[in-house]
């Protein structure tokens, strides 16, 4: 017999994504990966089988690895929201496929496929108090001998490093059926109404909240000035300080219209731009952040922007007081579901700016000031993320009482940053061994499904920064970049010709050991 739904706890800092749904201005975090079909001695698997193999694997993901997935959220409009379990699912309520055309340009795909997900980032939910707010579109492409598997989630479920933790089990089942020799195409039963609907017996364990698993320590004087800031009249505050440039003030109308565009290095590229950093002692997340703001500087001209502010958010589950339970799939931060984020936002002053928007005489000259201001980024980064526990916004949370009158009230501010820049890091190609025990049951023959790309986007928001960048890979293999933008608060062509110079400067580097970051001012 299902067990009843059940209150399992109420939502900490998950409000922060909970209220912004309520209110329609973000719906879902989606993240994207290649899946290469098996190609054994004999043919591919034909589409009844792919489908089968995969619906049995999304059975076990949410039966035995991913509690969440059987987890609502009630009275998100309220104050007080919680998390509750779920009866039963409908598998065919988050399982679906779209057929690609097989031989199809990269290009031509990608561009369909970032229509596709733009629309997707703004789709409703069913009534998520009722129903699991996540879904998995497969755009299936048997003849070419791949599948872009699409996980959608609500953000409050889980944040951007938990759809790589959900492509990680996905492909890890995958490949322990293909083991075990499961005949996936005999399994017919999947394709009834019986064999679609999921009954739950036990309650699931979900993940205690940030706050109670990372330990926060606020100073009085960050606390007092940030209470300040936030609750302050202006009339009190008095002449405000120069703010770096972003563009229009916050407007939370038009919601949801998102431009999204991607471009892919090739495992040789990628390869070369981490080799490139290493030389030089920086992290990909430091030099892609001076990239940003250089391609920024030589766009908009000093009188109009003389400083810039980036953000960045933190990965959170490091710090996590209780260590991993890997007998526990659920109190394992890392393989599991959560809301483990952070942001840091670093400032770059005039003379910052001033250099990098100034075109070096020489292209090595010209690459020594982006190295030397990612250096000092990475510099400022590493300090940061060494007391990130410390006077951080997060321990804060709790003092705000209506999430959504925090929303509305953003209306008419200045952004919080010119662009934002989330890099979730390479996964490997089959998906992780976390713990020995893995390890030691990891099949001697070499997997049957491979992940190939790995990327993800967001539900556009109209707080957003100018520009979000979105970095993911594949361990060894390629590297994606999405490039988004909020309709109305960057101009597209603005963005497309941002996107297009971003990936001019990366092949480029790839290609020749220089960024040759051109300058737009003349235009």
């Amino acid at each position: 017999m299902a067990l009843p739904r059940t209150v399992l706890r109420p939502l900490g800092g998950e409000q922060y994504s909970s209220s912004r749904h309520s209110l329609g201005l973000y719906q879902n975090v989606i993240t994207v990966c290649r899946y290469a079909l098996p190609a054994g001695p004999q043919r591919r698997p034909d589409e009844a089988q792919v489908k089968a193999s995969m619906r049995q694997a999304l059975k076990t993901v949410v039966l035995e690895k991913l509690p969440s997935l059987r987890v609502g959220v009630k009275g998100e409009d309220t104050k007080q929201p919680v998390f509750v379990s779920l009866p039963s699912l409908d598998l065919r309520e988050h399982l679906e496929w779209v057929a690609r055309t097989p031989g199809q340009a990269s290009d031509a795909y990608d561009a369909q496929l970032m229509r596709d997900l733009e629309r997707e980032n703004a789709r409703p939910w069913l009534d998520v108090a009722t129903h699991s707010p996540w879904r998995v579109i497969v755009y299936l492409n048997t003849a070419d001998g791949w599948a872009d598997v699409a996980f959608a989630v609500h953000h409050a479920l889980a944040d951007g490093m938990s759809g790589a933790i959900f492509h990680g089990h996905l492909v890890e089942t995958l490949n322990s059926q293909a083991e075990r020799g499961v005949d996936a195409a005999g399994d017919r039963s999947d394709k009834s109404e019986q064999g679609d609907m999921l009954a739950f017996t036990e309650q699931p364990t979900i993940i205690a909240t940030q706050e109670d698993l990372v330990k926060f320590t606020l100073s009085w004087s960050y606390t007092i000035s940030t209470v300040w800031r936030e609750l302050a009249p202006a009339w009190l505050k008095g002449v405000p300080k120069a703010e770096a440039y972003t563009g229009h003030r916050v407007t939370l109308e038009p919601k949801l219209k998102g431009n999204l565009r991607v471009f892919h290095l090739t495992p040789d590229h990628a390869a070369a731009l981490l080799a490139g950093c290493h030389a030089h002692g920086v992290t990909l997340t430091a030099l892609m952040h001076v990239l940003l703001m250089v391609l920024f500087a030589r766009r908009l001209p000093a009188d109009v922007a003389s400083s810039f502010k980036g953000g960045v958010p933190v990965n959170m589950r490091p710090y996590v007081r209780k260590p991993a339970d890997h007998n526990n799939p659920a109190l394992d931060v890392f393989r599991s579901f959560g809301n483990f984020v952070a942001s840091y936002f670093y400032t770059y002053g005039a003379d910052a700016v001033a250099d990098g928007r100034a075109v070096a005489a020489t292209a090595s000259e010209d690459d020594e000031k982006v190295w030397r201001a990612a250096s000092q980024v990475g510099t400022d980064l590493k300090a940061r993320l060494a007391n990130i526990t410390e006077d951080n916004v997060l321990g804060l949370m709790g003092w705000i009482s209506d999430w959504h009158d925090w929303w509305r009230k953003h209306e008419g501010k200045i952004r919080e940053s010119t662009w934002y820049l989330s890099n979730t890091g390479s996964i490997p190609a089959t998906g992780g061994l976390s713990t020995a025990a893995d390890a030691a049951e990891s099949p001697a023959s070499p997997p049957q499904w491979m992940l190939t790309r790995n990327f993800y986007t967001q539900s556009s928001l109209g707080k957003d920064a100018l520009i979000n960048l979105n970095i993911g890979g594949i361990r060894g293999g390629e590297m994606s970049f999405i490039v988004a933008w909020h309709h109305g608060v960057t101009e597209d062509e603005f963005g497309d010709n941002f996107a297009k110079d971003l990936r001019a400067c990366l092949e480029r580097f790839a290609t020749s050991g220089h960024f040759g970051v051109p300058s737009r001012l003349s235009e």
